[in-house]
Formats: C-alpha cells, sequence, structure tokens
C-alpha cells in the first residue's frame, strides 16, 4: 500500500528531504524501503558534490545515546556494504575518498573496496587494526571449519594489498596502516616468493602490473623490506612517507655481518623517478640497520625533501664505538645521507641516541660541529640544536627545533616524542615521582587524553617485592596526591593484559588492599571519566569492598566504556566461578550511563555461574572435570541459555542506556544457535553476531 507521501514525485521528495538534518532523515526514513535509500544516497550525493561536506550531524540538544543510535544506522559496516553497493553497483557517485580507520576485514568489505579502488575512489586512507587481527586469531585457533574461513580471508587481504599497487587501482593518494599484521595474515609477505609458492592454487597468478596513478603513499609497517617490493609496482610516486613500527631491517639481518648492503632492485631512481619527498621515521637497534639505512638513502638520493624521525638505541650493540659515539654532522653524514646529493633543497631530521651523560661542553662541541662540516656549510643547514634528556638518557638533535616535554622517568612510549603535539596516550610506570608528573599534568599535557599504567605485570615483581612496589606508590598517592583533578583526562587503562588467559594470580589481602587504594586515588582523579580499562573485574570489587572511602562520590558516574577480563564460570575455586554474580549489580550502582561493555572470558559467555559448589577441596578438579564433560548436552545446553537469559535481561533493565555488549570468550559449537535463537526471541530489536570466540550483542 502507497501512503500519500510515497505518491509525490522524486524532485518533490529530494526537496523535503534536502531541509532535513542528516540525524532526522536517517532516522527517519532510511530502511523503509529502496526508493527511500536512494533518495537518501541521492542528498549526500548532491551535498558532497555541493560543498564536500559530507555528513554532518552537528545538533546541540542531541544525546550521546541517541547519536549513538544514529550512527549505528549507517557505520555498521554490513549497513555500509549495503549504502554504497547495490549488486555491486556504486551508488555514490561522486565519492573520491574513503576513510576506514577501524575495520572488520570480511570478505564483503573486501570485495567492495576492491571495486571502488578500480573504478572510482582517488584518496583511500585504510587502518587494519589490532582487534581484527586479534579476532582472526582467535577465530583460527576454534576449529578447521574456523581456519579454512580465515586462511581464504587471509588470501583475499594479501591479493588486495597486492591490487592497491597494480593497474587495478586508479588511487592518486593512499594512506595505509598494516603495521598490527601478525603470523596468521602475513600481509607484509604478499609480495615474496614464499606467497606465491604456498597459494599458488589459490590467487591470481598474473603479474603484478604497475599502478600508474599513485602520487601520494604514506605507509605504516613492522619492518622496512616490504617498502623495496612497493616501488616496484609505483613508478609515477611524488612523495612517500615511510612508518616503521618495530626495526628498520628484518630480523634476520641481526645475525649477518656486512658491510655493504646488496641491493634487491637496481636502483630506486629507476623505479620511481618522479619521487620529490621522502619521509622515514623508524627504530633502530643494530649497526646492520644503520648500513641498511644509508643503503636506502643511496637510493633517494634523487629527492628534493628528506625527513627522518629515528629513535637509535645501540645499547646492546657488540662494537663499542658505535655503542658509545655520539650524533654529530661526521655521524649524519656518514650514516642518515645519501653519499652524493643531487637535488636537495630540504633536509629535515630529529634524531633520539640513546647515550650515557652528555655535558655541557659536548653538546656545544656537537653543535659546532655542524658548523664546521663542508656539507652543511655550503648548504647553510648549520642551525641545528642539541639537547640532553637525563632522565631517559637521551641526546636529541634535531635541524628543526628542540622539543622538550618535561618527561618523568617512568613514561614508556618515549619514542612518540616526534609526534608529541599529536599524541593522545601516555603510558606510565607507578613510581615515587608520580606525584610531580600528575601535580603538573594539565599544564604540561593538555593534548593527552589517556592514560595507561603499568600495575607491576611488567616489573616482573612478585611476592613481597609486589606489596613493596604496590606500597610504595600508595605512599605517594595518599600524602601527595589526594586534591588532584584531572582536567583533560577521559579514559583511564589499568594493566596490559586484556586476553581470555588474563588470570587474577595475586591473591594476598594485604596487595588487593593496597591496590584497591591505589585504584580509587587515580580513579577518582580525572573530572569525567568516560573509558575505563581495568585488567581485572575483581579490582573493581576490591576498590568498593577495601578502598571506598577514598573513592570519590560519583568518580565512576561518568563512565560510557568499560572492559575487563572476567574470570571462568567452569574451572577455578568456588568463589572465582562466582565472581560474574556481582557483574550488573556493581555496573548498576557505579557506573549507571554505561553504554559499551567489553568483557574478555576463558570459556563460555554467560557471566553467571551454573556450576556446583565443590566443597571437597582435594577432589574438587576431578569433580569439575566431570562436571566439564556434561556441558555438551542437551540439558547443559539448555541451562546456559536459560542462565545467559537471565544475564542479558538483567543487564538492559540495570544500565537504560546500554548499546553494545562485546564478549571475547570460547564455546562450543553447537551453542551458537541456541544462543542466536533465544536473543531473537527476547531481544528482536537487537543485532546480534555470535561466533565460537566473540558475541556482539547491538541493543
Amino acid at each position: 500500500m502507497i501512503n500519500t507521501l510515497e505518491s509525490l514525485a522524486n524532485e518533490i521528495l529530494l526537496n523535503i528531504l534536502s531541509n532535513l538534518t542528516w540525524s532526522e532523515m536517517i532516522e527517519s526514513f532510511w530502511s523503509i524501503n529502496k526508493r527511500f535509500n536512494s533518495l537518501v544516497c541521492s542528498i549526500f550525493s548532491i551535498n558532497y558534490g555541493r560543498n564536500k561536506s559530507g555528513i554532518i550531524i552537528s545538533e546541540t540538544d542531541l544525546s550521546l545515546n541517541k547519536y549513538q543510535s544514529i550512527l549505528f544506522k549507517i557505520i555498521f559496516f554490513y549497513l555500509i556494504s549495503g549504502w554504497i553497493f547495490q549488486e555491486n553497483l556504486i551508488r555514490f557517485i561522486n565519492l573520491k575518498s574513503l576513510i576506514l580507520t577501524r575495520c572488520y576485514l570480511s570478505e564483503i568489505l573486501i570485495n567492495n573496496l576492491s571495486l571502488l579502488v578500480q573504478y572510482q575512489l582517488d584518496e583511500l586512507i585504510l587502518t587494519i587494526d589490532e582487534d581484527s587481527f586479534k579476532m582472526f586469531y582467535y577465530e583460527y585457533e576454534s576449529g578447521k571449519n574456523a581456519r579454512d574461513q580465515v586462511q581464504k580471508l587471509t588470501v583475499m587481504c594479501q591479493e588486495f594489498i597486492r591490487q592497491l599497487f597494480s593497474s587495478k587501482c586508479q588511487l592518486t593518494s593512499l594512506q595505509l596502516d598494516i603495521s598490527q599484521d601478525n603470523s596468521l595474515f602475513q600481509i607484509h609477505d604478499c609480495f615474496s616468493s614464499s606467497f606465491f609458492h604456498i597459494y599458488s592454487n589459490e590467487i591470481d597468478n598474473q603479474l603484478v602490473t604497475n599502478c600508474m596513478s599513485l602520487r601520494r603513499l604514506h605507509i605504516h609497517v613492522i619492518h622496512g623490506y616490504f617498502i623495496e617490493h612497493i616501488i616496484e609496482h609505483v613508478p609515477p610516486l611524488e612523495t612517500l612517507s615511510v612508518i616503521i613500527r618495530d626495526s628498520l631491517a628484518s630480523p634476520l639481518l641481526y645475525q649477518i655481518k656486512f658491510k655493504t648492503f646488496p641491493p634487491t632492485v637496481v636502483n630506486w631512481y629507476d623505479k620511481i623517478p618522479k619521487l620529490k619527498c621522502f619521509t622515514l621515521k623508524s627504530n633502530i637497534f643494530r649497526d646492520s640497520e644503520l648500513v641498511y639505512l644509508k643503503w636506502i638513502l643511496n637510493n633517494v638520493n634523487h629527492v628534493e625533501k628528506l625527513k627522518l624521525r629515528l629513535d637509535i638505541n645501540l645499547t646492546y650493540q657488540e662494537d663499542s664505538m658505535k655503542r658509545d659515539c655520539l650524533v654529530d654532522a661526521n655521524f649524519i653524514n656518514e650514516y642518515c645521507m645519501p653519499d652524493i646529493s643531487r637535488n636537495f633543497i630540504v633536509f629535515n631530521f630529529y634524531i633520539l641516541f640513546k647515550c650515557e651523560l652528555l655535558s655541557d661542553n659536548n653538546i656545544q662541541t656537537i653543535e659546532n660541529s655542524f658548523k664546521i662540516h663542508r656539507f652543511f656549510i655550503d648548504d647553510h643547514w648549520i642551525k641545528v640544536k642539541c639537547f640532553f634528556d637525563p632522565i631517559m638518557s637521551y641526546q636529541h638533535i634535531s635541524s628543526t627545533g628542540m622539543i622538550k616535554p618535561k618527561f618523568f622517568d617512568s613514561i614508556i612510549n618515549y619514542s612518540n616524542i616526534f609526534d608529541w603535539q599529536h599524541v593522545k596516550s601516555l603510558k606510565v610506570d607507578l613510581c615515587p615521582s608520580i606525584d610531580l608528573f600528575l601535580k603538573q599534568f594539565d599544564i604540561l599535557f593538555p593534548h593527552i587524553t589517556s592514560i595507561q599504567f603499568n600495575m607491576g605485570h611488567e616489573k616482573f615483581v612478585h611476592g613481597s617485592e609486589y606489596s613493596m612496589f604496590l606500597q610504595s606508590s600508595l605512599d605517594v598517592l595518599q600524602w601527595k596526591l589526594t586534591n588532584i583533578h584531572l582536567q583533560y583526562i577521559t579514559k583511564l587503562d589499568f594493566g596490559s593484559r586484556f586476553c581470555r588467559s588474563s588470570e587474577y594470580k595475586h591473591k594476598s589481602i594485604d596487595q588487593n588492599i593496597i591496590r584497591a587504594e591505589i585504584l580509587a586515588y587515580l580513579i577518582s582523579m580525572p573530572i569525567q571519566l568516560i573509558y575505563l580499562r581495568i585488567e581485572h573485574f575483581e579490582w573493581l570489587l576490591h576498590i568498593v569492598q577495601y578502598a571506598s572511602n577514598k573513592l570519590r562520590k560519583n568518580a565512576l558516574n561518568s563512565v560510557r566504556y568499560a572492559e575487563f577480563c572476567l574470570p571462568s564460570c567452569h574451572n577455578g575455586s568456588n568463589e572465582s566461578t562466582r565472581v560474574g554474580k556481582n557483574l550488573v549489580s556493581f555496573l548498576g550502582n557505579y557506573t549507571p550511563y554505561l553504554q559499551t561493555l567489553r568483557i574478555w572470558r576463558p570459556d563460555d559467555f554467560p557471566w553467571t555461574s551454573i556450576r556446583p559448589e565443590f566443597r571437597t577441596e582435594c577432589r574438587r578438579q576431578i569433580l569439575t572435570d566431570r562436571w566439564l564433560k556434561s556441558l555438551t548436552t542437551f540439558q547443559s545446553i539448555a541451562e546456559h541459555v536459560s542462565i545467559f537469559e537471565y544475564d542479558l535481561s538483567q543487564l538492559i533493565q540495570q544500565l537504560k542506556q546500554f548499546t553494545f555488549l562485546d564478549i571475547y570468550g570460547r564455546i562450543d559449537r553447537q551453542k551458537i544457535e541456541p544462543y542466536r535463537s533465544m536473543i531473537q526471541r527476547h531481544f528482536p530489536n537487537s543485532r546480534v553476531d555470535i561466533q565460537i570466540t566473540r558475541f556482539c550483542l547491538w541493543f
């Protein structure tokens, strides 16, 4: 039946829709039928072609919950694919630029991106994030069928990366981040001969031709050797920016003793003759990598602009001459510049070098070395500045100005200094000097919104040493930091092992009390805490049990995202298997406005245990093993479906603004359909994705 509105002509409807806000249009008209979907897409194309504004939601009265509900209609990937494609026909004819920074690697995504880069897009920004790789790793471990599917996606992903540098790509600009690649996906090997040998029956064996449109490439990889393959296929390239996550050279080079680096291509000028600007950011840990760096720079000696950001640490180098040297004009000329620079106009470098104490005389000598070196004098590059950081024992040397943030001695991700103004997160150790750090935090670090505290795992301390570590941290917090209020911090992260196998091991009551008080003080500091990641849910319970008087009133009220690990409901002591029963009551009392919850479980998705209590300590494991064997029976599955339904119902009842539940666990395949059917019956307006190793539910 066609209503009055649908009887109007498309031209009239377009005029009506164009006067609505994006939130009103999407919320009211998207998914009514194919005609209205097409009209909404037309509005997007018209607006994009007119002012390049894309989708803008700017209503000041739009609540976060409503904003999320609207966005979920358009940004969840399967809907994006439906929005942009209809039977492989691209709907948005004016779409030229696409940004995907957090995406689930699915078959439909890869196929659609393949079409876009071949026929429509000019610019693509693609980040394959860590969560995607983790998800596929867990799926791979869950069974043969899952392994076959992951292997298929692996081949598709590698083929797509190859396509980006072939004639089947019309991009002019590409930003690609594959720095989270792992041993399962092996994207970095997609150009290697071993890849063709292993997957010779599954991939398109046609010769990878050149991409004749790509002008600008910004790529973030694990090791530098991947770049050698890429430059074979992008002859029009004018700008190349490379960020190396781990080390410049492959680990295999660490065992190789050489003085010259054998090239894998004849000369980069023959491959990318139009290259004008080359940027490299990398860590260097071995002298072999310095040799490799020199070889790369000699291959790009035809560029006009060279920019280097290097973090050099030769502490473990056998050659004491290199280990104990300093970075001056001679060092840079020998290792950080091409032997012959034909077209140099701009040479921009900032280098961190791990070293011993530098005196003022040493610093002056280093700066003067550029004023007497012939190359730097001839090109007027003599205004080089040097600085020594006594806390981190690093020499800073720069041609563009010095960055002197006031660090303290327990910042972990120190190398982020290169992008200091863009850094949003810091990793720090708890230590006696943390009071100076946090007291000045808002003044020194107004751009930082997230702090990750190492709670002791990375220090490898145990027993009494761990208690002393916690106690020393508490002494500082208790006496010096009770009145600290962090204005810009919205995310706190406690711990570093968020995974299924993360197990709470420190059972000492004294340790639990001290840790609870530390957490209470730190959680109370942000004025508005939005994101909270805490390694073990038990730590939150300990705050309530032992340190509630130290926790600022309503400190957790503003939390919208929470993430932690929950112990098994099947294995362990009676006490640990019952921890999950406190989950909903805690969240309802302390985080009533929570919207997203991520839980890490070693086994099943329900957090309320139905395992009987085994009171005989010596026979508990025997009884547990016997009970575990019964979990695949029809009765047991029905009981778990029932308790999971109860858990979810209680969660929704307590948290009125809740929108997304994400559980990493592990279940038997027989439970997938019973769980799915339960969700469809009792939560008909929700969307669910259930796998052996993950449960996602959107309300």
